[in-house]
C-alpha cells in the first residue's frame, strides 16, 4: 500500500439555503428602497449643477464673442425663468438677440443682481453681477462674473 494515498472525501455545502438568500434579497431590497428615495434630491443637484455649467461656458463664449467681433456682448437672465438669451450690440447701439437657450428641467432662474444681464465690454472686460438659479428642492446656487471677466460658480452654501 505503499504507492497508494488514501484520499479523504470531503462533503461540503454546494450552495446557499433559502434562509441565507432570502436574508441577502432583504438587505439588497433595503439599500435599493433608501437610494429610490433620494433619489430625487441626487437628480435635482445634478440638473443644478448642469445649469450652473452650461450658464458659465455661455458667458466663457460671450466673452470669447465681445472680444473676436469687438462688440459689446450680454447675457439676458428673466428672472423666475427657465431660459436665457445671449444679445449683441450692433453698429447702431442696439442689441440684438443672437442666441436662447433653456436650462435642464426643473432648475430656473431665481435672482439676478446685475438688472437680469451680465455684459461683456469689447475687449472681454465684465460687469460684476451674479445670476442664482433654484431646483425643484428649493436648493440655490449661483454664478458670478467679475469686472476683468472671470467666471466663478460659487459653492454650496451652509
Amino acid at each position: 500500500m505503499r504507492g497508494r494515498v488514501h484520499r479523504a472525501v470531503v462533503r461540503g455545502r454546494a450552495g446557499f439555503s433559502l434562509l441565507e438568500l432570502l436574508i441577502t434579497l432583504g438587505l439588497v431590497s433595503i439599500v435599493l428602497a433608501t437610494a429610490a428615495l433620494g433619489w430625487p434630491h441626487v437628480d435635482a443637484a445634478l440638473q443644478l449643477d448642469a445649469g450652473l455649467h452650461q450658464i458659465a461656458a455661455d458667458l466663457h463664449a460671450a466673452q470669447t464673442l465681445a472680444i473676436a467681433s469687438a462688440a459689446r456682448v450680454r447675457l439676458v437672465f428673466p428672472v423666475g425663468g427657465d431660459a436665457y438669451r445671449r444679445e449683441r450690440m450692433d453698429d447702431a447701439g442696439v442689441y440684438q438677440a443672437d442666441l436662447s437657450r433653456h436650462l435642464p428641467p426643473g432648475i430656473q432662474i431665481a435672482d439676478a443682481n446685475s438688472g437680469g444681464d451680465l455684459v461683456f465690454s469689447a475687449r472681454g472686460q465684465g460687469e460684476n453681477g451674479t445670476v442664482t438659479l433654484a431646483d425643484g428642492t428649493g436648493a440655490r446656487r449661483g454664478v458670478r462674473l467679475n469686472q476683468r471677466g472671470r467666471v466663478t460658480i460659487l459653492p454650496v452654501g451652509p
